[in-house]
Protein backbone atom coordinates (compact mmCIF):
# COMPACT_ATOMS: atom_id res chain seq x y z
CA UNK A 1 0.00 0.00 0.00
CA UNK A 2 2.66 2.70 0.61
CA UNK A 3 4.57 1.63 -2.40
CA UNK A 4 1.28 2.38 -4.62
CA UNK A 5 1.08 5.82 -2.57
CA UNK A 6 4.75 6.70 -3.30
CA UNK A 7 4.57 5.74 -7.00
CA UNK A 8 6.05 8.68 -9.01
CA UNK A 9 3.39 9.51 -12.04
CA UNK A 10 5.68 12.06 -13.86
CA UNK A 11 8.22 14.63 -12.83
CA UNK A 12 8.88 18.34 -14.22
CA UNK A 13 11.25 20.69 -14.03
CA UNK A 14 14.91 21.32 -14.86
CA UNK A 15 17.03 17.89 -14.90
CA UNK A 16 13.25 16.36 -13.75
CA UNK A 17 14.14 17.52 -10.05
CA UNK A 18 10.21 17.80 -9.19
CA UNK A 19 8.20 14.88 -8.28
CA UNK A 20 4.75 14.01 -8.59
CA UNK A 21 3.66 10.88 -6.64
CA UNK A 22 0.29 9.42 -5.72
CA UNK A 23 0.16 10.82 -2.71
CA UNK A 24 0.69 14.48 -4.11
CA UNK A 25 -2.98 13.82 -5.53
CA UNK A 26 -4.78 12.56 -2.77
CA UNK A 27 -3.73 15.47 -0.49
CA UNK A 28 -5.27 17.86 -3.49
CA UNK A 29 -8.07 15.82 -3.73
CA UNK A 30 -8.93 16.08 -0.45
CA UNK A 31 -7.63 20.01 -0.56
CA UNK A 32 -10.38 21.06 -2.74
CA UNK A 33 -13.12 18.03 -0.75
CA UNK A 34 -12.06 19.99 2.47
CA UNK A 35 -12.77 23.55 0.96
CA UNK A 36 -16.10 22.33 -0.85
CA UNK A 37 -17.44 21.45 2.81
CA UNK A 38 -16.11 24.06 4.82
CA UNK A 39 -17.74 26.78 1.96
CA UNK A 40 -21.44 25.15 2.35
CA UNK A 41 -21.21 24.74 5.99
CA UNK A 42 -20.54 28.87 6.06
CA UNK A 43 -23.03 29.20 3.61
CA UNK A 44 -25.67 27.22 5.76
CA UNK A 45 -24.47 28.93 9.34
CA UNK A 46 -24.96 31.98 7.34
CA UNK A 47 -28.40 31.22 5.65
CA UNK A 48 -29.57 30.01 9.42
CA UNK A 49 -28.88 33.64 10.20
CA UNK A 50 -30.38 35.20 7.43
CA UNK A 51 -33.83 33.40 8.49
CA UNK A 52 -33.36 35.35 12.04
CA UNK A 53 -32.20 38.39 10.36
CA UNK A 54 -33.48 39.15 7.22
CA UNK A 55 -32.86 42.57 7.18
CA UNK A 56 -29.07 41.27 7.18
CA UNK A 57 -29.66 39.26 3.68
CA UNK A 58 -27.83 41.61 1.56
CA UNK A 59 -24.55 42.14 3.77
CA UNK A 60 -24.53 37.91 4.56
CA UNK A 61 -24.63 37.40 1.01
CA UNK A 62 -21.49 39.55 0.90
CA UNK A 63 -19.85 37.88 3.04
CA UNK A 64 -20.50 34.34 1.69
CA UNK A 65 -18.92 35.97 -1.46
CA UNK A 66 -16.11 36.90 -0.04
CA UNK A 67 -15.46 33.37 2.22
CA UNK A 68 -15.64 32.39 -1.61
CA UNK A 69 -12.76 33.96 -2.91
CA UNK A 70 -10.84 33.76 0.40
CA UNK A 71 -11.18 29.69 -0.16
CA UNK A 72 -10.41 29.42 -3.24
CA UNK A 73 -7.01 31.30 -3.15
CA UNK A 74 -5.98 29.49 -0.03
CA UNK A 75 -6.90 26.08 -2.23
CA UNK A 76 -4.79 27.58 -4.82
CA UNK A 77 -1.75 28.29 -2.66
CA UNK A 78 -1.85 24.66 -0.73
CA UNK A 79 -1.87 22.87 -4.04
CA UNK A 80 0.79 25.02 -5.73
CA UNK A 81 2.81 23.98 -2.10
CA UNK A 82 2.03 20.01 -2.57
CA UNK A 83 3.55 20.00 -6.36
CA UNK A 84 6.64 22.36 -4.84
CA UNK A 85 6.30 25.44 -6.83
CA UNK A 86 8.37 28.26 -6.18
CA UNK A 87 5.60 30.75 -4.54
CA UNK A 88 8.15 33.55 -3.90
CA UNK A 89 9.08 33.42 -7.74
CA UNK A 90 5.91 32.38 -8.69
CA UNK A 91 4.57 35.55 -6.54
CA UNK A 92 7.05 37.98 -7.87
CA UNK A 93 6.34 36.71 -11.45
CA UNK A 94 2.49 37.38 -11.49
CA UNK A 95 3.31 40.85 -10.15
CA UNK A 96 5.62 41.65 -13.27
CA UNK A 97 2.92 40.16 -15.60
CA UNK A 98 0.40 42.65 -13.72
CA UNK A 99 1.76 45.31 -14.03
CA UNK A 100 1.98 44.71 -17.65
CA UNK A 101 -1.52 43.48 -18.57
CA UNK A 102 -2.49 46.56 -16.05
CA UNK A 103 -1.81 48.57 -19.02
CA UNK A 104 -3.54 47.00 -21.89
CA UNK A 105 -6.48 45.96 -19.40
CA UNK A 106 -7.00 48.85 -16.83
CA UNK A 107 -10.69 49.27 -17.12
CA UNK A 108 -10.78 45.23 -16.05
CA UNK A 109 -8.49 45.65 -13.54
CA UNK A 110 -10.53 48.56 -12.11
CA UNK A 111 -13.41 46.63 -12.19
CA UNK A 112 -11.81 44.01 -10.16
CA UNK A 113 -10.54 46.88 -7.31
CA UNK A 114 -13.99 48.09 -7.47
CA UNK A 115 -15.52 44.66 -6.79
CA UNK A 116 -13.26 43.66 -3.74
CA UNK A 117 -14.18 47.32 -2.45
CA UNK A 118 -18.21 46.76 -2.71
CA UNK A 119 -18.01 43.33 -1.34
CA UNK A 120 -15.75 44.46 1.95
CA UNK A 121 -17.30 48.30 2.27
CA UNK A 122 -20.81 46.77 2.62
CA UNK A 123 -22.84 50.20 1.60
CA UNK A 124 -24.04 47.55 -1.80
CA UNK A 125 -25.80 44.67 -1.01
CA UNK A 126 -27.69 42.00 -2.85
CA UNK A 127 -31.54 43.00 -2.40
CA UNK A 128 -30.78 46.72 -2.19
CA UNK A 129 -32.66 49.12 -4.74
CA UNK A 130 -30.35 52.01 -6.21
CA UNK A 131 -29.92 54.33 -9.02
CA UNK A 132 -26.74 55.00 -10.86
CA UNK A 133 -27.77 57.49 -13.34
CA UNK A 134 -30.53 57.66 -14.95
CA UNK A 135 -30.95 53.51 -14.11
CA UNK A 136 -32.78 52.32 -11.15
CA UNK A 137 -32.66 48.44 -10.12
CA UNK A 138 -32.31 45.56 -7.16
CA UNK A 139 -29.38 44.36 -6.63
CA UNK A 140 -29.47 40.85 -7.58
CA UNK A 141 -25.56 39.46 -7.72
CA UNK A 142 -22.14 41.56 -6.97
CA UNK A 143 -19.52 39.38 -8.51
CA UNK A 144 -15.57 40.81 -8.38
CA UNK A 145 -15.65 42.52 -12.01
CA UNK A 146 -19.30 43.10 -12.55
CA UNK A 147 -23.00 43.67 -10.76
CA UNK A 148 -26.03 42.40 -12.12
CA UNK A 149 -29.35 44.28 -11.53
CA UNK A 150 -33.18 44.00 -12.14
CA UNK A 151 -34.63 47.21 -13.31
CA UNK A 152 -38.28 47.62 -12.47
CA UNK A 153 -39.20 46.57 -16.36
CA UNK A 154 -37.65 43.17 -14.95
CA UNK A 155 -34.64 43.87 -17.57
CA UNK A 156 -31.39 42.62 -16.67
CA UNK A 157 -28.84 45.20 -16.61
CA UNK A 158 -24.88 44.08 -16.15
CA UNK A 159 -23.17 46.75 -14.82
CA UNK A 160 -18.86 47.45 -14.64
CA UNK A 161 -18.02 47.93 -10.51
CA UNK A 162 -15.96 51.05 -11.55
CA UNK A 163 -19.11 52.64 -11.75
CA UNK A 164 -20.57 52.16 -8.36
CA UNK A 165 -17.16 53.90 -7.34
CA UNK A 166 -16.54 56.66 -9.56
CA UNK A 167 -20.18 57.50 -9.84
CA UNK A 168 -22.75 58.78 -7.50
CA UNK A 169 -25.21 55.88 -6.21
CA UNK A 170 -28.28 56.49 -4.71
CA UNK A 171 -29.13 53.43 -2.30
CA UNK A 172 -32.56 54.04 -1.26
CA UNK A 173 -32.39 50.82 1.03
CA UNK A 174 -28.93 51.48 2.83
CA UNK A 175 -29.99 52.56 6.50
CA UNK A 176 -33.90 51.65 6.28
CA UNK A 177 -35.97 49.34 4.23
CA UNK A 178 -39.13 51.83 4.67
CA UNK A 179 -39.13 55.28 2.59
CA UNK A 180 -41.43 58.40 2.22
CA UNK A 181 -43.05 58.89 -0.97
CA UNK A 182 -45.88 61.41 -2.04
CA UNK A 183 -48.19 62.28 -4.77
CA UNK A 184 -49.97 65.34 -5.59
CA UNK A 185 -53.53 65.91 -6.27
CA UNK A 186 -55.50 69.37 -7.45
CA UNK A 187 -59.43 69.62 -6.73
CA UNK A 188 -61.66 72.32 -8.18
CA UNK A 189 -62.09 75.76 -6.20
CA UNK A 190 -64.94 75.85 -4.06
CA UNK A 191 -64.50 72.18 -2.81
CA UNK A 192 -65.04 70.87 0.93
CA UNK A 193 -61.16 71.16 1.99
CA UNK A 194 -61.55 69.05 5.07
CA UNK A 195 -63.67 66.21 3.49
CA UNK A 196 -60.35 65.92 0.69
CA UNK A 197 -58.78 65.96 3.16
CA UNK A 198 -60.42 63.16 5.31
CA UNK A 199 -61.04 61.25 2.17
CA UNK A 200 -57.08 61.15 1.05
CA UNK A 201 -56.33 59.96 4.54
CA UNK A 202 -58.86 57.13 3.94
CA UNK A 203 -57.28 56.01 0.96
CA UNK A 204 -53.83 55.93 2.26
CA UNK A 205 -55.52 54.20 5.23
CA UNK A 206 -57.36 51.38 3.17
CA UNK A 207 -54.21 50.46 0.86
CA UNK A 208 -52.89 47.30 2.11
CA UNK A 209 -48.95 47.88 1.02
CA UNK A 210 -48.68 51.75 2.57
CA UNK A 211 -47.54 51.45 6.12
CA UNK A 212 -49.77 51.45 9.22
CA UNK A 213 -46.78 51.51 12.15
CA UNK A 214 -45.60 55.29 10.34
CA UNK A 215 -48.94 57.50 9.65
CA UNK A 216 -49.04 59.42 6.33
CA UNK A 217 -50.06 63.15 6.30
CA UNK A 218 -51.92 65.36 3.81
CA UNK A 219 -50.78 69.07 3.25
CA UNK A 220 -52.95 71.48 1.63
CA UNK A 221 -49.70 72.61 -0.74
CA UNK A 222 -51.13 75.38 -2.80
CA UNK A 223 -53.65 77.91 -4.33
CA UNK A 224 -53.15 76.59 -8.29
CA UNK A 225 -53.71 78.48 -11.53
CA UNK A 226 -56.60 75.78 -11.57
CA UNK A 227 -56.68 74.37 -8.50
CA UNK A 228 -56.51 73.21 -4.74
CA UNK A 229 -53.43 71.50 -4.60
CA UNK A 230 -53.06 68.75 -2.03
CA UNK A 231 -49.91 66.62 -1.17
CA UNK A 232 -49.99 63.11 0.26
CA UNK A 233 -47.08 61.55 2.07
CA UNK A 234 -47.12 58.40 3.34
CA UNK A 235 -44.17 55.40 4.05
CA UNK A 236 -43.99 51.94 2.26
CA UNK A 237 -41.63 49.25 2.18
CA UNK A 238 -42.80 48.54 -1.37
CA UNK A 239 -39.98 50.53 -2.60
CA UNK A 240 -38.87 48.83 -5.99
CA UNK A 241 -42.51 49.26 -7.64
CA UNK A 242 -43.58 52.23 -5.76
CA UNK A 243 -44.61 53.71 -9.42
CA UNK A 244 -47.65 50.36 -9.34
CA UNK A 245 -48.31 51.93 -5.76
CA UNK A 246 -48.72 55.36 -6.90
CA UNK A 247 -50.58 54.25 -9.83
CA UNK A 248 -53.55 52.24 -7.20
CA UNK A 249 -53.59 54.88 -5.01
CA UNK A 250 -54.57 57.26 -7.41
CA UNK A 251 -57.46 55.04 -8.40
CA UNK A 252 -58.74 54.75 -5.40
CA UNK A 253 -58.33 58.55 -4.75
CA UNK A 254 -60.42 59.29 -7.98
CA UNK A 255 -63.10 56.76 -6.91
CA UNK A 256 -63.50 58.18 -3.57
CA UNK A 257 -64.07 61.48 -5.32
CA UNK A 258 -66.54 60.62 -7.77
CA UNK A 259 -68.32 59.31 -4.66
CA UNK A 260 -68.43 62.73 -3.19
CA UNK A 261 -69.07 65.01 -5.86
CA UNK A 262 -65.38 66.41 -5.81
CA UNK A 263 -64.30 67.58 -8.77
CA UNK A 264 -60.53 67.30 -9.92
CA UNK A 265 -60.46 70.17 -12.77
CA UNK A 266 -58.83 70.42 -15.93
CA UNK A 267 -56.79 73.67 -16.86
CA UNK A 268 -58.77 76.59 -17.50
CA UNK A 269 -57.63 80.20 -19.48
CA UNK A 270 -59.86 83.01 -19.85
CA UNK A 271 -59.16 84.53 -23.47
CA UNK A 272 -59.40 88.26 -23.83
CA UNK A 273 -59.95 89.09 -27.94
CA UNK A 274 -58.88 92.87 -27.75
CA UNK A 275 -59.90 94.82 -31.48
CA UNK A 276 -57.79 96.36 -33.80
CA UNK A 277 -57.98 100.10 -34.71
CA UNK A 278 -59.05 98.89 -38.29
CA UNK A 279 -62.16 96.76 -36.76
CA UNK A 280 -63.54 99.62 -34.63
CA UNK A 281 -62.83 101.80 -37.66
CA UNK A 282 -65.66 100.04 -39.46
CA UNK A 283 -67.80 99.81 -36.64
CA UNK A 284 -67.94 103.32 -36.53
CA UNK A 285 -68.58 103.70 -40.03
CA UNK A 286 -71.26 101.27 -39.77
Amino acid sequence: MLNFFNKVLFTYGDNEGKIIRVKSLIFILITIIVALLLYKVIKAITKKYLDKNPDSKGRAESFIQIQKYFIAFIVALVILNILKFDLSSLIFSASAILVIISFGLQSLFTDFISGIIILFDGTIKSNDIIGVGDTIGKVDKITLRNTTLVTRDDYTIIMPNKKFITENVTNWSLTNNIMRFNISVGVAYGSDTKLVSKLLMKCMEEHTLISKSRKGIVMFKDFGDSALVFELYFWTKEIFRIEVLKSDLRYMIDKSFRENDIRIPFPQRDIHVIPSENTMSNNNLE
